[in-house]
């Protein structure tokens, strides 16, 4: 079994641009609830690939449902890499799922609004365990749903280290991606 925190240091440091100011390099003070909002984005698209249908615009083999969720568990990795959180095992973590992907899906969401609750009270511990409660719940539904969450999150890893748009000239243009 992979630790999670070797990995979610990994990808911290794999993406520390966006922890950077593009223009200066300084070190940012990110907000927390907006990155926890990125997860949630994540979710939604998701729940958008599920309801259509669709394959990833990026990963063009894979389903956008399978993409999207390891686009939420990278950002979850950076998340407890950036902020120091400690991952735990995450046997027995995960949470019971509905079969409708779309109450899976809510459920899995509700979770990572209870890690946006933690962080407003500094209970760390606790935090890094909800963490890895969330990521447990990923891949629980991904089992479920027979989506290979992992085999994507790698694709997906490799594939946003050459990315035009990941770039610092790109990122300070007009639209450009930010925080």
């Amino acid at each position: 079994m992979t630790d999670l925190n070797l990995l979610a240091a990994e990808i911290h440091a794999a993406n520390e641009r966006w922890w950077r100011n593009p223009a200066t390099a300084e070190r940012l003070d990110r907000n927390k609830g907006e990155m926890l909002m990125l997860v949630v984005s994540e979710l939604s698209e998701a729940m958008e690939g599920e309801r259509k249908d669709l394959m990833d615009d990026h990963l063009s083999h894979r389903k956008m449902a399978e993409v999207e969720l390891a686009d939420a568990k990278i950002r979850l990795f950076d998340f407890a890499g950036g902020c120091g959180y400690k991952l735990l095992h995450p046997q027995g973590l995960a949470i019971d799922l509905s079969d409708n992907r779309a109450e899976a899906l809510f459920a899995i969401t509700r979770l990572v609004t209870g890690v946006g609750n933690l962080i407003e009270s500094n209970w760390n511990v606790r935090t890094g365990i909800e963490i890895t409660r969330v990521l447990a719940t990923i891949d629980a539904y991904a089992a479920k749903f027979g989506y290979d969450v992992d085999g994507a999150m790698v694709e997906k890893r490799a594939y946003n280290l050459v990315r035009a748009d990941h770039k610092d000239e790109a990122r300070l243009a007009a639209n450009g991606k930010k925080w």
